[in-house]
């Protein structure tokens, strides 16, 4: 049998991992329009990503339970220490993949493993949710930098300055419902009591000022340099999808949501050049590592 302090310590491994991980998502788009530098943005996302998982992190307990029903330590245990190796994967080539649907598809593999019960609405749910988010970012974004690019104001100075102040505001949001969602769901698996809010703390720090740079750069410089209408809209559309599945407890990865709605942004433009090929990593690991993680679930 597992002690405790081991799953603390997977927890707090994981949680690391996962906001290094996972911080270019929420401040990426404002470092790469020059708003804020790259440590004042990590404190910014240390900072949502502490406040999301105290405030509505407990919304994915359930979410936890329905995927992986009665879970013993060394279930728990299991399940950390896998999604603990896909993010070291992910941090040693330096693309962002989704904990959120990599959790969910391991989760499901060891419930599958273990004969326990499995909500089939639920993970319908979650799937269509998959599949629905990055279409309605991507479509989402596309027609409402459209619509921002046709309105001409009269002071465009005041409009940049007003650019500026909504970018750090969505980058501290898009970090707390990213803690809420993706960083809730984390510890929820490792037992959602105080013990684990004390290590997940201190965790997300460690993870976002120093495991985070190579993502970092991968969404604000790599993808394309954002301009401020851009970024704006990109965070304020994943912000919006990751909330609204926090509050029906639905497992949804902010890293999927933001590059779908940068792509959308960026596509809008006729005479623009975009690299695909930073997207095209991203998405393979949008199918890669759900399957992988269900297939590791399964065999463990």
């Amino acid at each position: 049998m597992l002690p405790e302090a081991f799953l603390l310590g997977l927890t707090f491994l994981a949680v690391a991992l996962v906001s290094g991980n996972n911080l270019s998502a929420c401040v990426g788009p404002a470092i790469g329009s020059r708003i804020v530098s790259p440590r004042s943005g990590t404190l910014l996302g240390a900072a949502g990503f502490s406040l999301g998982l105290l405030a509505q992190g407990s919304n994915m307990i359930t979410s936890a339970y329905v995927l992986l029903p009665n879970p013993t330590i060394q279930l728990q245990s299991e399940a950390l220490l896998v999604a603990a190796m896909v993010f070291v994967i992910a941090y040693l080539i330096r693309v962002p993949i989704p904990l959120t649907m990599s959790l969910v598809g391991l989760l499901t593999g060891l419930a599958i493993a273990r004969n326990m019960p499995i909500s089939n609405p639920f993970v319908t749910d979650v799937i269509v949710m998959w599949f629905a988010a990055p279409v309605i970012a991507a479509v989402s974004a596309f027609y409402l930098i459209r619509m921002v690019g046709r309105t001409h104001p009269k002071n465009i100075w005041r409009r940049i300055q007003t650019y500026r102040i909504v970018l750090i505001i969505l980058s501290f949001t898009s970090a707390y419902v990213l803690g809420a969602n993706t960083i809730g769901l984390l510890v929820a698996v490792g037992g959602f009591n105080a013990l684990t809010l004390f290590v997940a703390i201190p965790a997300i720090l460690i993870g976002s000022f120093f495991l985070s740079a190579g993502e970092i750069r991968r969404v604000s410089q790599e993808l394309f340099l954002m301009r401020y209408p851009n970024a704006t809209v990109a965070l304020l559309i994943s912000t919006l999808l990751v909330e609204l599945a926090t509050i029906f407890s639905i497992p949804l990865s902010n890293t999927q949501a933001l590059s779908a709605a940068v792509l959308g942004t960026g596509v809008s433009y006729k005479n623009r050049f975009i690299s695909l090929r930073p997207f095209m990593i991203i998405m393979t690991g949008w199918i890669i590592a759900p399957l992988a993680s269900f297939a590791i679930g399964l065999i463990i």
